[in-house]
């Protein structure tokens, strides 16, 4: 087992950077997720009261396309 694995870590789809899925993370899909450094970066923001995306980031460059 992977160590990112056995402590819960995610890969960052864009800078590849390992970060714990509860963190302040946002899901291009389930199997992807953007940091938050990266998402705010792409233009994303975060509503701390409510703890969530008001604004998504731009990830249509991460996004399969479909044939």
């Amino acid at each position: 087992m992977h160590r990112s694995e056995a402590e819960g870590l995610e890969q960052c789809a864009s800078c590849g950077a390992e970060v714990a899925a509860e963190d302040r993370v946002f899901a291009i899909s389930d199997e992807e997720i953007l940091c938050f450094a990266c998402a705010i970066q792409r233009g994303g923001a975060f509503d701390d009261p409510h703890d969530r995306w008001s604004k998504e980031p731009d990830v249509t460059d991460l996004r399969p396309t479909r044939p």
